[in-house]
Order: structure tokens, then sequence, then C-alpha cells
């Protein structure tokens, strides 16, 4: 039996890959598919014949590995390829995709939590008090500057692309969020918040989170979040605000 692997252009591979992450029980956040999306992608060849895909983002993460029904009982010999591609010493996986989880730790060195993602309940309740939340204008870029530090990467790109919220409490800043669109899936938005360092442990950041989920739903998407598995507060602000995590993203090294 020969595996080869062909490069290949995301365009040729990006139907496969909604299709798979459509299919998962969670749907992932972000962080993960911008890692994706950033990967060299290949098609896993069996004898000649289109077996599946992988990814691998930075010549050392492993990002995706599938393989068609008809190859999987090829797994283990295929992800062992995979792992001898470019630089591989580690592997990004949600524990909401089996198949990639299992092939994953079969031979590992070390297991790391690296983030948690979250969904939101239907009922998550709307935003009440004197905590308001808005769109970000252009005018509000001081501002966000100041109180969020570093948190946002390319902050005017997402304040043009209307992605950036600001929540005020009598007329001042206390927190911003962000909603980000998915490449992947049709009807998903990551969403996130920061609170400036006074206005924390008041309510901000929840009131923020509820305010993206009621925003996300008006337009008729699924909103999604992450937190580093650290991240201890930001994970009770997500819940606190009606979220809830039911699968993990991990780090596997080798």
């Amino acid at each position: 039996m020969n595996i080869d692997f062909a490069p290949v252009p995301f365009a040729e591979i990006v139907d496969a890959l909604r299709r798979h992450v459509a299919s998962l029980p969670s749907p992932i956040d972000s962080f993960l598919e911008a890692h994706i999306l950033a990967s060299r992608h290949y098609r896993i060849e069996i004898d000649g014949a289109a077996a599946g895909r992988c990814a691998i983002h930075g010549e050392s993460l492993i990002t995706q590995f599938a393989l068609d029904a008809a190859h999987r009982r090829h797994g283990q010999i295929a992800f062992q390829g995979v792992r001898r591609r470019e630089n591989v010493h580690a592997a990004f996986v949600p524990t909401c995709d089996e198949f990639f989880l299992a092939h994953a730790i079969d031979d590992y060195r070390q297991i790391e939590r690296q983030a948690y993602f979250f969904q939101a309940l239907q009922d998550t309740p709307a935003p009440t008090g004197d905590i308001h939340v808005r769109h970000a204008s252009v005018d509000d870029l001081p501002a966000i500057h100041a109180g969020s530090g570093s948190f946002f990467d390319t902050l005017e790109a997402n304040l043009e692309q209307g992605r950036l919220y600001i929540t005020e409490c009598a007329g001042a800043p206390v927190g911003f969020g962000i909603v980000e669109r998915s490449d992947l899936y049709p009807d998903v938005a990551s969403i996130g918040m920061y609170t400036v360092e006074a206005a924390r442990q008041s309510g901000v950041g929840t009131a923020t989170i509820r305010a993206l989920i009621a925003e996300c739903r008006q337009a008729g998407l699924r909103p999604v979040a992450g937190c580093w598995s650290y991240n201890h507060r930001s994970k009770q602000t997500l819940e606190a605000a009606g979220m809830v995590s039911a699968s993990r993203l991990l780090r596997i090294s080798y």
C-alpha cells in the first residue's frame, strides 16, 4: 500500500472542509479556524486514489486530519505519514472531532488543554441594567486603544468591518466586544469581550457577552466563543452569560 501527500490549494479542499466541520457535534471557534485557514493543505492519496486530507500550520502543527469512509481502516498508517510531513511535532485537536482525536492520541508525548469551546444556550437572557452595548464607530478608536491595550488584533480593520462593539455605563466605556463571522460555517460567529481593568467583576463582561449573543441571533447566527484553559475568569463570565462548553481544544505533542 502506498500513501502519498499532495499539496493542494485551499480552494480545492474548502468544500470538503466545510462539510466536515458542519458534521462535528460542536462548532469550532475563530482561533482554531484561523490556524486551519493559514495551514498548508494536503490531499491524502492511497494507492493512487484520493482518500482524505490533512493540514499543517507553520510546518509543525497538524490542524486537520480526515479520511473518507472507505479508507478509514488505514487511519493509523496515514496519520503516521502526516507526522513525518514538514517538521511536525504537535497537533491542535478539537475533542469534538472523534476520528482526528483517536489517531492523534495513539502515540503522544504530552497532552495539554489549550482552550474551551463554548456555545450559547437557547434561553440565554438578554442584558439588563444600566450597562449598554452598541456598535463601535471610528470615533471610539481612541477609547478602544486606551481601554483594551493589545487585546484586539488588526483593530482598525475589525472596526472598518463592523465587528467591534463598545460597552458603556453612565456614558463611559467600560468594555469592548467583537463578533467574527466564520469563513467555514455559513451560520456561526465567534464572540469575545474585554473589560477595562477598573470595571472588572462588576457584570460588564457578562452583559457584553449577552448583548453579543443577542446581536448574533438577530442576524441569524449561532454564537460561539473560546477561552484559554487557564483563564478561569473568562470561563466564569461566559458561563454566567449563558454559554456552555461541551468541547475542548487540545495541544498534543510528539
